[in-house]
Parts: structure tokens; sequence; C-alpha cells
């Protein structure tokens, strides 16, 4: 088994979940400790036992300490089987993050598999589904995966409810990523939504957001922007600004929340958007620890910049290491623009 300590990196969920994606992968089982230690309230929360769950059944997998609230588990998979699976979180808790759990795995297996998952789709710390559709996935399909995602509905915080998927299909190799630069902005996209709220408020983030942009883009680029009414449980807002360039995608996703005003929710958004093009650097943050997975079954080495090193990016290299024979660099300090080298070693 291997041993990995859960406060390691950014100490949160993500240690598990890219560790519970990669041991289903390797074969390897693994225990982890001190998960999520370095949060205000450590343990597995009800969604990261359910990325437990989802790895488990896909792998067959023999688990050990999957309850709520545990510090530690071992997790010891079998192989992995491809079908139809159906996951409900039961809270608001994160539906994109389950699906990015057991992606990795399923483009192993000998047939195609469909997912499906219950819960939260535009929820804080973790990627929209806007992010997932239009940014992710494309960027993975880039490096060979295929399939195709649908969301049924739509899940803010605290009701949840949302409901997405995904059809995966086996993918033996996967390509490597060379992103040195992205070219120059083409397009820009902004949608700006409410469930049971005002269409108004929705109106308001997306002025907010444009207010914010205004003079800091290049003349004459291409936009095009939408105000939605979306159907959900409870209520909620966000807004969505995705950036195409010649040779990359970034996204930014501004929530809104009780007591936070429409402008806020509107200039947040514009203002890590802002962040992020004025670095000249082709993947954004977020992106960045995402594409991890995937590059360390590459072909070849991968290399890509990214306009900010986070701590999540660091992390997903170091589990990696864990489970794969890798050579890893990474220039640049946290917080600030840097470079990924990753070269899997077969």
């Amino acid at each position: 088994m291997i041993e990995i300590d859960g406060s390691m990196g950014e100490g949160g969920g993500q240690v598990l979940r890219s560790a519970l994606s990669l041991s289903c992968l390797t074969g390897q089982g693994f225990h982890i400790y001190n998960i999520r230690k370095n949060r205000s309230k450590s343990g597995l929360m009800r969604q990261h036992l359910m990325a437990v769950q989802a790895a488990s059944r896909i792998a067959a997998a023999n688990v050990v300490g999957d309850r709520l609230g545990s510090p530690e588990l071992s997790f010891l998979p079998d192989s992995i089987t491809p079908g139809e699976y159906s996951f409900d979180i039961g809270t608001a808790g994160s539906a994109t993050l389950v699906l990015q759990t057991v992606i990795p795995p399923l483009l192993a297996a000998r047939k195609a598999s469909r997912v499906t998952v219950t819960g939260g789709t535009h929820v804080p710390f973790s990627p929209s589904w806007n992010y997932f559709e239009e940014i992710f996935w494309p960027s993975i399909v880039r490096l060979g995966v295929r399939g195709e995602t649908v969301a049924h509905s739509f899940g803010f915080y605290p009701k949840g409810g949302g409901r997405i998927g995904c059809l995966v299909e086996p993918a033996e190799v996967l390509a490597p990523c060379l992103v040195r630069e992205r070219g120059r902005l083409t397009r820009l996209r902004i949608v700006s939504a409410v469930g049971n709220l005002p269409r108004h408020i929705a109106e308001r983030q997306l002025q907010a957001a444009l207010a914010g942009l205004k003079g800091r883009l290049e003349r004459g680029l291409p936009m095009e922007m939408e105000t939605r009414e979306v159907s959900i449980l409870g209520q909620g807002t966000f807004i969505f600004i995705k950036g195409e360039y010649e040779h990359a995608v970034a996204g930014f996703t501004g929530l809104g929340e009780r007591g936070k005003p429409a402008e806020a929710v509107g200039a947040e958004a514009a203002s890590e958007f802002l962040e992020h093009h004025e670095s000249g650097e082709p993947i954004d943050p977020h992106l960045a620890d995402q594409l991890v997975l995937y590059l360390v079954r590459g072909t070849g080495s991968s290399f890509f910049r990214t306009s900010r090193v986070t701590r999540h990016l660091a992390t997903n290299l170091l589990v990696a290491g864990r489970f794969l024979k890798l050579s890893c660099h990474l220039e640049g300090r946290e917080g600030g623009p840097g470079g990924v080298t990753i070269t899997p070693h077969r």
C-alpha cells in the first residue's frame, strides 16, 4: 500500500481524489491519513465520500474507513469495469469533482461508460458546469479523450439537485501537451444566469463584468453575451467568462450568495479573467492542475505555461509521482506565472 499524508500540499480533498483516480488507473492500493487536515472541518465530507464510493464501484475496490468524518482510508482496487453508473451526492457537494475522479480510470476500461452525478453544479471551490463543459472537457479531448457531456439540470448551494454526466470512451494512449504561447484573444463569451430570482440580477452581473473589462481588451474583439434564467432547486446566480485564444481557452466563474451584490459577482469574475489575460500565459490556473492526471499518461513529454502556479498544481504533481514513474519540473513561484514539464517513464 502506498502511504499518503493527506495534509501534503494543499491538504484538502484533491489529495484524496487524485489518489483515487491514480489507484484505479494503476491497480495500486493506498492508505491515506490526515484526510483534509488543512481544512476547518477535516475528514471525509459527503462529497469526498461519494468520490470514494464512485471509485470503489468502478474498480470493485476493497475499502476501509469510508464513512463521514473519517480521517483515514485504505483503498485496494481490482480491475476497472465499464458500464452505466449513477451517483447521488445527496447534498450540494460538487458533482463535477466526482466526475473528474472517475474519468481518468474509465479511459483505461475495455468499453465505453456513461456516468451521471447528482449534486452541486455551481458551488464554491470547484469547477462550475460551464467550466467543465467549455474549458476542461475540450482540453482533454485535444489530448485524445473521446465522449460527450450532458447537463440535465443545475444545482446550487445549499440545495444541490443538479444532474450532469458524461460518456467516456476508452483511450489506450493520450497525446502530450505542448502549449508555450496562447496567441491573440479571438473571442469573449459571457453567460450570466439566475435561478428563481429576478432576471435583472443576471443583467446587473453582466453589466458589472463589462464595466470591469472596459478599456482592458483589444478594440473590436468579438463578444457573445447572454443572460439566462435556469430551473433549479432553491435560488442562485452565476456568471461565466470564457476567453478563446488562438492556441488556448480560459474560463472564470463568479457565484452569487446571499447578501452579496450582483455587481460584486460580475466584477470579481472580470477581475480574475483580467489577471489571467494580462499575464500573457496560455493555461489558466484551474486547468493547469486538472491536466496533470492526463499528461502523466501521455505518449511523450508535456510542457505548458500557466498564468498562476497554485498549490493544487504542485499537489497533483506530488500525488502523481507516488503512483507513476515520472520526471516533473515546476518553474515559478506559487502565486506567479510558471511552466510545467511532465515526462512519463514507461
